[in-house]
């Protein structure tokens, strides 16, 4: 009897190990040799001139990613002026990606979410310094004192991803649904903010968590449903939404690569992060809400000026990245001739994908990159700026 309870002990123990660390022991197996790409091209093959010189730049930034799929867009003075594609959407299944393919694009969303605020912001429905209390009634506690400013700029003091008694034991991996942004501020309502709201800067998603339950309570609207209602429908974005069960059947698979060799990422479910790192785009759609975020065609310019202007610190600087309402905003000699461009962006990364939307306002000039590998949006700069460089004239 004694050596069945420790037998049943020594399996359940192992069993709760595998579970809670399943993302560690999933990854050591599955991996497949990756197919020759040498024949691939970009699936589209332009005949305009500065068209042909991009088409030749995502042939060496393929190559030099190394991921599956690539795919970018490029808006100027308001319109998609370029867009190309190149690599498997299904590696195993061959299928090539096109256009409309949608990747993750992880924190790229707290940039679209921006616009939602903005929209709000433009309407007097929403105000920078309301405090969280003030429209989302679930929250009874130290979160309520927080206010729209703080949260989207990270400046709140709540905490990003950790570790759980949950299956598996990271927060970043999560594989359970949510439904409903209320259960979704759950994950971390209770915890003790990092330190007092205004005083630092501490990039967590969950901010943007609590941003959607401020925007569904200013408009008596699912976040979803206000978004592409109040974005995406009236801008005509197509090929972007949260990403659910039932809508990441229609995007790309995603993987990790090392070096000749690929495997389909642990399946995680976002559901708990739409605002801030869950939403679902082809390029092209990304670049359209570029688009109309520097045309300001859903709202002002002084509404723009407030989503792009850097928030400071309580002590009165700017904080360590420059961010703002969902952008940061920089300078970068992209050209290397000691001109500075402006430049407002923000990056994402989320399982088995990488994003890179990147305005350049002096120039009206959008771009947007995706690539269904996991990585860092740090990969992708150099390679926005070889593209952004093709149609930017930096005598004007």
């Amino acid at each position: 009897m004694k050596k069945a309870i420790i037998s049943i002990t020594i399996i359940t123990l192992l069993l709760l190990s595998y579970f809670f660390f399943e993302p560690i022991f999933t990854y050591t197996s599955g991996w497949n040799n990756s197919p020759d790409k040498s024949e691939l091209n970009p699936i589209h093959a332009h005949k305009n001139i500065t068209q042909q010189k991009a088409d030749s730049i995502l042939k060496i930034i393929y190559k030099r990613l190394n991921a599956p799929a690539v795919s970018i867009a490029v808006g100027q003075n308001n319109k998609v002026i370029w867009s190309n594609a190149m690599g498997y959407q299904d590696i195993k299944n061959k299928t090539l990606v096109d256009l409309n393919t949608k990747f993750r694009i992880g924190s790229t969303s707290k940039a679209v979410t921006s616009l939602g605020i903005g929209v709000l912001l433009h309407e007097n429905k929403l105000r920078l310094d309301q405090q969280v209390k003030q429209l989302v009634p679930y929250i009874k506690n130290h979160l309520g004192e927080l206010t729209l400013k703080q949260l989207a700029s990270h400046t709140s003091g709540i905490r990003n991803y950790g570790v759980c008694f949950c299956f598996p034991v990271w927060e970043y991996y999560n594989n359970d649904s949510f439904s409903s942004v209320e259960q979704s501020v759950e994950l971390f309502s209770d915890d003790p903010l990092l330190f007092d709201p205004g005083e630092q800067f501490s990039y967590s998603s969950y901010n943007y968590t609590l941003v959607s339950a401020m925007l569904e309570g200013a408009t008596g609207k699912a976040f979803p449903k206000f978004m592409k209602g109040s974005v995406f429908d009236p801008l005509k974005a197509k090929y972007i939404e949260e990403e659910t069960s039932e809508t990441i059947k229609n995007a790309v698979k995603f993987y990790e690569v090392q070096d000749q060799h690929y495997k389909e990422v642990y399946p995680v479910n976002n559901s708990n992060k739409w605002a801030g790192g869950g939403y679902l785009a082809s390029p092209t759609a990304l670049v359209k809400l570029g688009n109309a975020f520097i045309n300001h065609r859903l709202f002002d310019l002084k509404t723009r000026e407030l989503l792009t202007t850097p928030v400071l610190l309580n002590n009165s600087e700017i904080n360590e990245q420059n961010y703002a309402i969902g952008w940061r905003n920089d300078t970068k000699d992209i050209f290397e001739n000691g001109t500075q461009i402006n430049i407002w962006h923000h990056g994402g990364i989320a399982n088995g994908s990488i994003s890179l939307l990147m305005l350049f306002p002096e120039y009206n000039l959008s771009i947007s990159m995706l690539a269904n590998k996991n990585g860092t949006s740090a990969d992708l700069f150099e390679n926005v700026y070889a593209i952004a460089k093709i149609f930017i004239n930096p005598k004007s």
